[in-house]
């Protein structure tokens, strides 16, 4: 099988050996996923704790966001890593890292935002 030629990619960073080489926007997108998707999930989480089964429609607009980013997120990082295995650097991967990233925090500031109303 040939292999990726490494001198080609120096702005690239390899964790180990048994790891894709990762690039900054794809290293800065897989962080913001993670923190993002953290935060979005306390949020709702936060939202959700009142009585049982004292529900809003906030808490159900927050619970959906949460889920709808962890969703995409986790598309996200097993794209960029599958994308990096076979060194692909083309517009879907350009396009999944920064839907993560400003999709992440557009929802945060849209399920903090709908409890304001």
């Amino acid at each position: 099988m040939a292999q990726a030629d490494p001198s080609m990619h120096e702005h690239e960073w390899r964790a180990s050996a048994n790891m894709p080489p990762l690039t900054r926007e794809d290293m800065v997108s897989i962080a913001v996923s993670a923190l993002g998707t953290a935060a979005i999930v306390l949020i709702a989480i936060v939202s959700a704790g009142g009585e049982h089964g004292d529900y809003s429609v906030v808490t159900i607009a927050r619970t959906l966001i949460a889920t709808g980013i962890l969703l995409i997120n986790l598309a996200n990082v097993v794209g960029i890593l599958f994308f990096e295995s076979v060194d692909y650097h083309g517009p879907y991967q350009h396009f999944l890292a920064r839907l993560s990233t400003y999709g992440t925090i557009g929802a945060i500031f849209v399920s903090l935002a709908i409890g304001l109303f």
